[in-house]
């Protein structure tokens, strides 16, 4: 799916006359994803990002496990492969990879599903030694 910003592209583009090749040629991107956007009116545009953002997904079926593994962790940013590592390891062989695992928990996170502390580092000055001195 391209973004409202590309849609709006397209749509100016079709509007100087230019041709379907012509326009995917001048973005960059595929004949054919421009032609699934040529013909759409903005009110067509709106319901179909609409309906492709409620889509189900493959991983909602261990979205309550994903939840409860940052929920034990104090909601700190974990590494996206060992989270991927647990839940193969528990559930076998996952219907994704682990791009597709870390997309969700991003999306999950803009959602407001999940929110994440912050990693703070605190530090604080260091006093000088003397040269050669050892810490």
């Amino acid at each position: 799916m391209v973004k409202r910003k590309m849609y709006k592209k397209i749509q100016t583009m079709k509007n100087k006359g230019m041709l379907v090749t012509e326009i995917a040629r001048e973005l960059g991107i595929d004949r054919r994803t421009v032609g699934k956007y040529f013909p759409m009116s903005e009110s067509q545009y709106k319901e179909y990002e609409k309906s492709m953002s409620d889509r189900s997904r493959l991983l909602d079926d261990f979205k309550p496990e994903i939840l409860t593994l940052y929920e034990t962790n104090n909601f700190r940013k974990l590494n996206m492969a060992a989270v991927f590592d647990y839940l193969e390891e528990k559930h076998g062989a996952l219907p994704c990879a682990e791009k597709s695992l870390r997309n969700y928990v991003k999306s999950l996170v803009q959602k407001g599903e999940l929110i994440l502390k912050e990693n703070v580092r605190l530090f604080s000055k260091v006093p000088p030694l003397a040269f050669g001195k050892p810490l």
